[in-house]
C-alpha cells in the first residue's frame, strides 16, 4: 500500500525474492505509479480502497507516511488482512492502542517494521550481552542522525500533517534499540527536541533523550539536520560493545561488532540481508498465529514516543 522509496528499494524486492510470499498486489494514490511498478513483478496495480476489499490478499505491507496510518493500518485490519507497518505505527499513542486492540480482535499481525532487530550483528550484540562479555552495564548510548533531505519541504518528513518531523522517524529507531538490547523496562527520564525551522515545516529536526532500563543509563540522540551516523555503545565495568552502522547495514555492507575489554580489542564484521531476515520473521509469525509479542512491540514503543514528546513539551 503505497510506493514509497523504501518499498520500491526494498521490501518489494525482498517480498518478491522470499519463499514464503507472492507480491499479489501493488496499490498507489497515483494509478500510473501503481501500474508500472506492479508491472515490474507481473502483479495488478489497484487503489487503497481495492487493495482493503482484496480478499485473495493475506498481509499488506504499509510505507504510508505515519499521519496515514491510524485510518489506513485501521481499515486493513478491519478487513482481516495482517499488516506490517513502517516506523512510527501510529502518530499517538492511543491511536496505536486502537489498532492493536483491532488486530487482536481480528487475529491478525500487526508489526513495525524494525528491520535492524534481524540483522546478524545486532543478533551476536545480543548474544555477547547474554554471556556479559562486558561485565555488569553502566552505560548505553544510541545515535541516529541524518543530513537535512536535498528536497527541502517537498519531503514528508517536514510535513507535520503527515507525521513528519525527527522523533517518529530516526528518533524511534533510537527508543526501539533501546528496548532492544535492554527489555522492555525502560523509562524516560528527560529529553529534548529543537531545531524547528518554519521553511522545513517547523516540525522537530533535532533531539536528545534520557532513559533507564533497571537503573542503566541510555542516552540517545538524533535527527535530520547532522552529520551522517547510525550506531550504539554499550559501556560496561568490564568493557565496551560498539557498532558503527547499526540500522542501515545493507546486505553487501561489512558490519563492524568491536569488543573491547582487558583482553584486547576484537572486531567480527557480519553481511546479512535484515529485510529477509524480517520477512522469515513475518512468515514465522503469520504461520505460528501468535502475535502477543509484536503487540506488546508495538505498545511499548508508543509508551516511550508518548513520554519523549510529554518530557520535550515540559521542556525538561
Amino acid at each position: 500500500m503505497g510506493c514509497a522509496n523504501i518499498a520500491r528499494r526494498s521490501l518489494i524486492p525482498a517480498f518478491a525474492a522470499h519463499a514464503s510470499f507472492e507480491v499479489a498486489a501493488i496499490a498507489s494514490r497515483a494509478a500510473a505509479k501503481a501500474a508500472a511498478l506492479a508491472a515490474d513483478y507481473g502483479c495488478r496495480a489497484c487503489s487503497y480502497d481495492e487493495l482493503v476489499a482484496a480478499d485473495d490478499i493475506d498481509l499488506v505491507y504499509c510505507p504510508l507516511p505515519t499521519g496515514l496510518h491510524y485510518e489506513w493500518v485501521g481499515r486493513l485490519l478491519k478487513a482481516g488482512k495482517h499488516v506490517l507497518c513502517e516506523k512510527s505505527l501510529a502518530c499517538r499513542r492511543t491511536e496505536v492502542e486502537d489498532l492493536v486492540a483491532v488486530a487482536r480482535a481480528q487475529h491478525v499481525l500487526l508489526m513495525e517494521s524494525f528491520q535492524f532487530r534481524f540483522h546478524a550483528q545486532n543478533l551476536y550484540v545480543k548474544e555477547l550481552l547474554a554471556a556479559q562479555a562486558v561485565g555488569p552495564l553502566r552505560q548505553v548510548v544510541v545515535r541516529f542522525g541524518i543530513p537535512p533531505f536535498p528536497e527541502g519541504v517537498a519531503n514528508i518528513r517536514y510535513s507535520a500533517d503527515l507525521g513528519g518531523g525527527a522523533l517518529l522517524d530516526n528518533g524511534a529507531y533510537t527508543l526501539k534499540c533501546a528496548t532492544y538490547l535492554l527489555g522492555h523496562d525502560v523509562q524516560v527520564l528527560a529529553a529534548l527536541c529543537g531545531g524547528h525551522d518554519p521553511a522545513l515545516g517547523n516540525v522537530e529536526l533535532t533531539g536528545a533523550i534520557m532513559m533507564s532500563a533497571g537503573g542503566v543509563p541510555v542516552q540517545t540522540a538524533y535527527g535530520f539536520d547532522h552529520f551522517y551516523q547510525n550506531s550504539y555503545e554499550i559501556w560496561g565495568k568490564d568493557g565496551k560493545i560498539s557498532t558503527t552502522r547499526a540500522f542501515t547495514a545493507r546486505e553487501d555492507f561489512a558490519a563492524p561488532v568491536i569488543l573491547e575489554t582487558k583482553a584486547g580489542r576484537v572486531e567480527k564484521t557480519f553481511r546479512d540481508d535484515h529485510f529477509a531476515r524480517l520477512l522469515d520473521h513475518v512468515a514465522t509469525t503469520v504461520a505460528s498465529g501468535d502475535f502477543e509479542s509484536e503487540y506488546g512491540e508495538c505498545l511499548v514503543q508508543a509508551r516511550l514516543l508518548e513520554s519523549t514528546r510529554e518530557k520535550c513539551h515540559a521542556g525538561l
